[in-house]
């Protein structure tokens, strides 16, 4: 697209002349800059304007506020890199002012040639970076000068995660030997900045490509040394690939996961929360086979209760990365269960697969999910016999899913008929009342007066009550 058909078409969105219309007025440099162009010039949809500003028009700032009846929230300490930032439900809006003395200057200082496109909405000139016309359009992710990675290393996430979700993307070669070679970097970085640049990543259409390329650089094993220890970790029987290859494919396998589910007419909805808490439970599902790695008397590797230890190092490293207390315990629930479906016999009855769905809870279909994937990322000989009776497991364990009085079995005694028969208030009045509701999952308890008779008959203390 043309520069002068991209400024039509940028001034066909009401925000943006509007924004024109001021900047002439006032007479202020006010500079559209970025993402919103590189999409535009994309076709790609776009939702979010970036905005550089003179320091010295700072007033201009009060002005779009009063004329658009919104009020920007100041982010970040440094006077330097101070943010002025508007978020709604359908867009946001930030406003910088100049890195340097000109917008030039500027420009030099961000991340990526493809998003240095910059258009002045007071005189309509357009400014940009050596190379990012032929980048956009070569659609090539490049660092703006060799200085890019340094001044903010979490750029070296960022061209990952633009790798994800800009279509047919490619990183330039001298960009990807930088990161390689700078990814020590990272570590300067606070663990929640991270955190949000891997989320991008882990939930872009091409997890993929973002894992390989985190691999590729070295990145990977930098921000989660906890997994160089799988690198060159031999497996058992089940397995046809390396520990962490193996790692790597199961988290591959999610979309295919997914849509086999669906193909088998079993609806659910999986939130973002959902498809992140399930993606780090794929990824660190394993690290603690390293630790109990063990060959018995016939030569057989085994990794015996590797997932408790799995747990230990996963609440490391998301307490490290500042994960939000729900999906890390969603996370940690997932990586120790994740045996459960994987250990099933083929003869396991209907009531075994009740108690996983009724522990499970809210968390059964991504248990579901982690074992399928878990198991197509598994092609040794003995997981080949296993396929069937897994895949048979895990659909019915999502009809059962379906079942509220699986989910939510209705509260048939209280604490107080427990205490009745003599029991203190304490722990082993929820434990007898954990295994009626266990009772009532296995259908075998179904009233009240069904509830009280097992009370009674099983543990009552004194024989006269």
């Amino acid at each position: 697209m043309a520069l002068k058909n991209l400024e039509r078409e940028l001034l066909k969105d009401p925000i943006l002349l509007r924004l024109s219309n001021l900047a002439k007025k006032e007479k202020v440099s006010l500079i559209l800059v970025g993402g919103y162009l590189r999409d535009l010039r994309l076709s790609r949809q776009r939702k979010d304007y970036d905005f550089a500003l003179p320091r010295e028009a700072s007033p201009f700032i009060t002005v779009i506020e009063t004329a658009f009846r919104i009020r920007f929230f100041r982010i970040g300490k440094d006077e330097e890199t101070t943010t002025f930032r508007l978020v709604q439900p359908d867009m946001s809006m930030d406003i910088t002012f100049f890195q340097g003395q000109t917008l030039e200057e500027d420009l030099l200082r961000r991340d990526f040639t493809i998003n240095t496109l910059a258009y002045s909405l007071e005189d309509g000139t357009w400014h940009w970076a050596k190379e990012a016309i032929h980048d956009i359009e070569n659609r090539r992710i490049r660092a703006v000068t060799d200085r890019s990675i340094e001044r903010d290393p979490l750029r070296m996430l960022r061209a990952i995660r633009y790798l994800c979700t800009l279509d047919n993307f490619s990183m330039d070669q001298n960009l990807k030997e930088e990161i390689a070679s700078k990814r020590d970097l990272i570590s300067k970085i606070p663990g929640e900045r991270i955190r949000m640049e891997l989320d991008r990543i882990l939930l872009s259409l091409c997890q993929d490509n973002g894992m390989r390329s985190l691999c590729e650089t070295g990145l990977l094993t930098t921000l989660f040394p906890e997994l160089r220890c799988l690198q060159d970790l031999g497996q058992d029987e089940h397995h046809h690939l390396g520990a962490l290859s193996h790692t790597l494919l199961a988290m591959e396998e999610i979309p295919r996961a997914i849509e086999w589910a669906r193909s088998k007419r079993k609806e659910f909805s999986l939130s973002e929360e959902d498809l992140i808490s399930l993606s780090y439970a794929l990824l660190f599902h394993d690290i603690g086979k390293h630790d109990t790695f063990s060959k018995d008397e016939r030569g057989r590797i085994h990794f015996y209760h590797h997932e408790v230890f799995s747990c230990q190092a996963a609440e490391r490293i998301m307490e490290r990365l500042r994960f939000s207390n729900p999906i890390r315990h969603r996370v940690l629930r997932l990586i120790r269960n994740h045996m459960w479906i994987l250990n099933l016999s083929p003869q396991t009855r209907e009531t075994a697969l009740k108690r996983v769905v009724h522990e499970m809870g809210d968390e059964t279909p991504l248990l579901v999910l982690h074992s399928l994937a878990d198991k197509e990322a598994s092609r040794g000989p003995l997981s080949r016999q296993n396929d069937e009776g897994v895949e048979k497991h895990c659909l019915h364990l999502l009809e059962l899913f379906g079942q509220e009085e699986i989910l939510h079995p209705p509260l048939l005694v209280t604490g107080h008929d427990v205490m009745a028969l003599g029991y203190s208030a304490g722990p082993r009045v929820g434990e007898i009342l954990a295994c009626i509701r266990q009772k009532q999952v296995e259908g075998e308890i179904k009233t009240r007066e069904e509830a009280m008779a097992f009370l009674r008959d099983n543990f009552r203390i004194n024989p006269d009550i």
